[in-house]
């Protein structure tokens, strides 16, 4: 019996175990490894909260490529007034991944197992044909392939900060859970990051009664964006994607030609949403024409721009944000964050504006770090991921923004050698093809990944 292992349940192993199992030959084994008791959902869909709201409609979210609405038809089952449109809570969507997982198990071929397993990969140590998947319990997995399919990684601390300050001064993983007594509501709270990870922390603050101001800061004060209620019925022209790809690959030369095209369109009902959804097919073809100089200067000089109009919120949430943004309780800051002093029951933090070049000093009483997940697998403090560096196994992107993989997945070594048995798909893409970090691009991923790993095992 041939054996795949699949080290992550988030969406990219969900999925791309959901995949496998309906295509998979008879007698083999799928062994599903995640470090959490919670399969198929990943810290994106781990939420409880009705104010997390997916960022993408229910009518592009469907995990199988090859059925569009399948995502919708789960919604509207339970609530018939769902549309394409609706933005719908990121818990409903754990338990629509929990399901196809499910259903992809309870059809599978005959002799085909999914087993899974829930503890820390401490390393993959390379055999003659596979290797041995190594868990911190000390048993041991042999496998024919093995498919890294971990997310994102807590972000890296702020100067100034370190985890010894205590959760109850700073957090450093806005995702660890650590909840707030009833007793600090009115106490003020600084989000370092003003992004997407910002507005859901803001917005939980919000739920669980948080009274107190909230203060945002980064390096240029921009703030999330919402997609529109109704979509425009005109259409981006069928030829702009071409010109982009026939452009002068450089970041001039691309945002020269969206600038323009955006400014021509002023009357015609289109707005800059528009020109930004038209750049998504051809996202991953854009990057890879860019040389590693311009990919340099877009990292620097763009990206935060990139951010906030491509990842935009769900309208709904948005409007929360906003009120909270009138009623002066959120407080944007651009400003760079120059000290930090501890007191008995505070932090005093100063921050040198951007503009004005002041000094502004907040006294707040606890800081969360929202500057996003760390995308550098040389600074992630995870052991097989320094296993994995130590070893040469992987080869981890100049630009510390993933691990580099061949056109199939194939995870390429140091010295730039594509491996036979180990395979990556999730975000960590983003090094070679940038645009994979959502759902419309990640479920192709997967699917391409199964087909490749039916064959493969099957031989």
């Amino acid at each position: 019996m041939k054996t795949l292992v699949i080290i992550g349940a988030g969406f990219s192993g969900a999925v791309t175990a959901a995949q496998f199992l309906r295509r998979s030959p008879s007698d083999v084994r799928v062994v599903l490894i995640n470090r959490s008791g919670t399969m198929a959902r990943g810290l994106a869909y781990g939420t409880n909260s009705p104010l997390h709201l997916l960022n993408v409609p229910a009518g592009n979210m469907s995990a199988d490529v090859d059925d569009p609405e399948h995502f919708l038809r789960f919604c509207q089952a339970r609530d018939p007034a769902c549309t394409a449109s609706s933005f719908i809570p990121r818990k409903i969507y754990g338990e629509y991944l929990t399901s196809v997982l499910d259903d992809a198990e309870k059809h599978c071929a005959k002799g085909v197992t999914l087993e899974r397993i829930v503890a820390e990969v401490r390393s993959l140590q390379p055999r003659q044909s596979g290797a041995v998947v190594e868990l911190a319990s000390g048993q041991s997995i042999i496998a024919d392939q093995v498919v890294l399919a971990f997310g994102n990684f807590s972000p890296l601390d702020p100067p100034g900060f370190c985890s010894s300050m205590g959760v109850d001064r700073y957090q450093s993983d806005p995702w660890a859970g650590v909840s707030r007594k009833s007793a600090d509501l009115n106490h003020p709270v600084l989000l370092v990051g003003s992004g997407l990870t910002a507005l859901d922390v803001s917005l939980g603050l919000l739920q669980s009664g948080h009274q107190g101001p909230i203060y945002m800061v980064s390096r240029r004060g921009l703030r999330p964006l919402p997609h529109r209620s109704k979509r425009t019925v005109e259409e981006v022209p069928a030829d702009f994607a071409g010109r982009l790809l026939r452009s002068t690959p450089s970041v001039r030369a691309y945002v020269q030609l969206l600038r323009g095209a955006i400014k021509a369109s002023e009357h015609s009902g289109l707005d800059w949403r528009d020109w930004v959804a038209a750049l998504r097919p051809v996202t991953a073809q854009l990057w890879g024409r860019l040389p590693l100089a311009e990919r340099r200067r877009f990292l620097r000089h763009l990206q935060p721009y990139w951010d906030v109009h491509r990842h935009r919120v769900a309208p709904v949430a948005y409007q929360r944000f906003e009120e909270a943004l009138a009623s002066g309780q959120i407080r944007f800051l651009a400003g760079r964050i120059k000290n930090v002093t501890a007191g008995l029951d505070h932090l005093r933090v100063g921050i040198q504006t951007r503009d004005e070049q002041r000094l502004e000093e907040l006294e707040v009483e606890q800081v969360i770090n929202c500057t996003g997940p760390t995308t550098n697998l040389y600074r992630v403090n995870d052991p097989l991921i320094q296993q994995l560096c130590a070893d040469g196994l992987i080869q981890v992107d100049s630009l510390g923004l993933g691990l580099c993989v061949d056109g199939q997945l194939a995870v390429k070594n140091t010295s730039g050698a594509c491996s036979s048995w180990l395979h990556y798909v999730g975000p960590m893409l983003k090094a070679d093809y940038w645009e994979a970090t959502a759902v419309p691009e990640l479920r192709q991923y997967s699917k391409n990944l199964a087909v490749k790993l039916v064959n493969d095992i099957g031989k």
